[in-house]
């Protein structure tokens, strides 16, 4: 449950394809800074192996959030991607389940933080 200090949410990353790089996860909690912009308290997480990735991020509000989480494969703290758009690095979104073309919406990728603790398995998706 949560307490004084905000609701806690467990992401749980799997699908990781390689221990490399790093894992951003970015939470949003607006339309305007989805994908641009993350939370102070989004992670960054040293890839040193291919197991399941546990992350707290605590202290939220309740409110309407977003995930996106990049493998950063060559640690330069964006998604690359090809010359005509697609990722070359693997990545998710909350909700959504595949990766469509173009970033999605934030409303596509949106969940309710309530007045409980929660937790989020998210899967990257290697294209």
């Amino acid at each position: 449950m949560a307490d004084d200090h905000g609701v806690t949410l467990t992401v749980i990353v799997t699908n990781i394809s390689e221990a490399k790089g790093d894992l951003l996860i970015g939470i949003y909690d607006n339309d305007k800074a989805f994908t641009k912009k993350p939370l102070p308290c989004s992670p960054k997480i040293d890839l040193t192996s291919e197991d399941v990735v546990t992350a707290e991020i605590m202290g939220l509000s309740p409110g309407k959030y977003a995930i996106a989480v990049i493998q950063d494969l060559n640690e330069n703290g964006k998604l690359d991607k090809t010359p005509f758009g697609p990722p070359k690095e693997p990545l998710a979104f909350s909700v959504v389940n595949d990766i469509p073309k173009g970033k999605p919406a934030f409303e596509a990728c949106s969940f309710e933080v309530g007045g409980e603790d929660l937790k989020m398995t998210i899967a990257l998706v290697v294209k």
